[in-house]
């Protein structure tokens, strides 16, 4: 008896079971004990992002890269592009896991600062950035404290040469006071982080964020979009209009775009889909402004 329903070709295979996995991550891990074959080509997509949101996690996924029987050490450096490190730092087996991933091309890295007086240091800042150093991600959502910075960003360094996308976590405190960002050749698309909470914006406040942003676009020639995440903020359009009154031109720079965001820790890593709407919000934005739709 033939079959009631023809065989499919491989390639359509294939893409029905990667687009299955794509959908919902816990259906891929069922789909991996259909076959070998399939399992290969689920684990592609499954080890292409990793997100290490715990120490558990971290401990888990290390001993996946040091002892696995079916993945070579090649693998998790060709096929692991997207990496979030959102946890204590201070250990050996971050650089270990940083080392092993190489071929990141989407990096978050978001590290809770915690005072050098009180704090059990257990392994230098100095390795860290050593493994940081021969990744070139090209997406790039930070909390920059210490390790890339001592106690400023060190945007001269390789690792920040191939960034296009770059979303500052930082309170605004810190990055109104850096400097260097218009060394970045790649840079596209620039975000930075101002919380407001339910008080207004004082007017020093208000000033010292318009110097800085008027700096980063004037001096930032390759920026298409420079992106104000006004987080908790109750009122985001008085924000944006008492932070562009203290601009030192009498035009805002049409590249400038103020975002209200009330979830600022709903995926908001570098590979996420919810980044990616907000660059591409921010895009449609800035290009309302340059036809004087904005106006």
């Amino acid at each position: 008896m033939s079959p009631l329903i023809p065989a499919l070709p491989h390639d359509i295979i294939r893409l029905v079971f990667e687009q299955a996995a794509l959908n919902d991550r816990k259906d891929a891990l069922k789909l991996v004990l259909v076959s070998r074959q399939v399992q290969h080509w689920i684990e592609l997509i499954l080890y292409s992002i990793v997100n290490l949101h715990r120490e558990t996690t971290c401990r888990s996924f290390l001993r996946t890269i040091e002892t696995s029987r079916t993945k070579s050490r090649a693998f998790f450096a060709t096929h692991v592009k997207s990496l979030c490190i959102s946890y204590d730092i201070y250990n050996d087996r971050t650089v270990r896991i940083i080392s092993a991933c190489q071929g990141v091309t989407s990096l978050t890295f978001w590290v809770i600062p915690t005072p050098w007086q009180t704090s059990i240091v257990r392994i230098p800042h100095e390795e860290i950035a050593a493994a940081l150093d021969p990744l070139r991600p090209e997406r790039l959502s930070v909390l920059l404290h210490g390790v890339l910075g001592s106690p400023y960003p060190r945007f001269h360094l390789s690792f920040f040469q191939k960034i296009t996308h770059l979303s500052v976590i930082n309170k605004w405190e810190d990055w109104t006071t850096w400097w260097g960002l218009e060394v970045l050749p790649c840079l596209t698309h620039l975000s930075f982080d101002l919380r407001v909470g339910p008080r207004s914006l004082d007017d020093k406040a208000a000033y010292t964020i318009a110097q800085a942003l008027h700096t980063v676009t004037s001096r930032c020639v390759h920026l298409r979009v420079c992106v104000l995440l006004l987080i908790f903020d109750p009122s985001p359009s008085l924000t944006a209009t008492k932070i562009t009154h203290y601009m030192p031109v009498s035009k805002v720079d049409s590249r400038l775009v103020f975002v209200g965001d009330s979830e600022p820790f709903l995926d908001r890593e570098a590979h996420s889909i919810r980044e990616a709407r907000i660059w591409r919000m921010a895009e449609e934005a800035v290009d309302i402004q340059l036809s004087g739709g904005g106006s």
